[in-house]
């Protein structure tokens, strides 16, 4: 199944717009909706400020990379297609170059009732990795996995130190907390979060919560997400 995929990307004096019908729990390409080509086409030698990416159901993950090196240069949240804070937005200065293209992971609104699908970005001082948790069951801790390799966190990233967890989950979803759970079962960091706009509730446009911390992750170590669907 598709999910409509619609993003605006620039600066204060220009802008274009890029779309696709995007395939659930996949990063697919988004093209300029004029021209029909990548951003490295597109936009080359534009020095982009913010993007604001939206999906027309669920939830989502924005990332430009690079196709030939495939390193990821900037990469964020969408939001719900007609509610945008472009405050939000913002990113630090890029570069556009003719190799980049820019893609979205939509995760799709899970058909179960009392599951949620959410994902999650951690920041260390190796960048930024996305993670995601499919199948959360109301009430339970579910980890987060990585995105591309299904490591939990201790696995992936093990020895570096975590300074920042953004989650965001499907339309209506709540999040009751995040937790950081030590290879003994120990409880080391717990922070509570909240709904996303549009939901009532909500102050985010993109995030369900923002986890500012500075804990070194061990072998074993997991994050555990604690959610209440729509």
């Amino acid at each position: 199944m598709a999910i409509t995929t619609t993003s605006t990307i620039g600066n204060p004096s220009m802008s274009r717009v890029f779309s696709a019908s995007s395939t659930e729990q996949v990063y697919s390409n988004q093209n300029d909706s004029i021209t029909g080509t990548a951003i490295g086409l597109s936009m080359p030698g534009q020095v982009v400020s913010y993007v604001c990416a939206t999906v027309a159901s669920g939830t989502g993950l924005w990332r430009i990379i690079s196709s030939t090196t495939n390193k990821i240069h900037r990469q964020g949240f969408v939001s719900k297609t007609g509610y945008v804070d472009t405050s939000e937005c913002m990113i630090s200065p890029l570069t556009i170059q003719s190799d980049m293209l820019f893609q979205i992971y939509a995760q799709p609104d899970n058909a179960t009732a009392n599951q949620s699908n959410l994902v999650a970005l951690v920041y260390t001082e190796r960048g930024v990795e996305a993670f995601q948790a499919k199948g959360a069951v109301d009430g339970a801790n579910t980890p987060l996995v990585s995105i591309i390799s299904d490591l939990g966190v201790g696995n992936l990233l093990f020895g570096a130190t975590i300074s920042r967890i953004e989650v965001a989950g499907e339309a209506g979803m709540a999040l009751n907390n995040v937790n950081v759970v030590d290879a003994a079962g120990g409880t080391q960091f717990t922070g509570y979060g909240n709904y996303r706009l549009p939901t009532a509730g909500g102050t985010s446009t993109k995030l369900n919560g923002a986890f500012p911390m500075a804990i070194r992750v061990q072998k074993g170590w997991i994050v555990n997400t604690n959610v209440t669907t729509a």
